[in-house]
């Protein structure tokens, strides 16, 4: 079975709905015994800083969600080029529970037939 990747980068601070419904959607398909990724890239990798968005009732059910992917085994990846341009250091990549994994990798994997790409903004 294919792997569903959910590609959000948007920016947390300012639109946080598609890095949400990508935690969202990963967390719906592990349940279902699915093999799922939360990729992040572009101004979605702040959302590894904690001030990378606001402190608000959507903020703190957003950190629920981030902080749910470490029991249902889906994996969440960083963007390392998006994560050098905006300060993020792999270690914080590492504490966010995440892991930096270039683009090239996914393309490959999306054009090979191995995964489904769905981007959400």
């Amino acid at each position: 079975m294919m792997r569903l990747i959910f590609f959000a980068s948007s920016d947390p601070a300012a639109v946080p709905k598609p890095i949400w419904s990508a935690f969202h959607f990963a967390q719906a398909a592990a349940r279902a015994g699915l093999e799922a990724e939360v990729r992040l890239a572009g101004d979605a990798v702040t959302v590894a800083r904690q001030d990378g968005w606001a402190d608000t009732e959507p903020g703190a059910d957003l950190r629920e969600k981030i902080a749910a992917g470490a029991t249902l085994g889906y994996t969440i990846s960083m963007c390392p080029n998006s994560s050098r341009a905006r300060g993020i250091s792999e270690a914080q990549i590492e504490q966010f529970g995440a892991v930096p994994r270039p683009l090239g990798d996914i393309l490959t994997e999306t054009a090979a037939g191995r995964c489904n790409l769905v981007y959400l903004g």
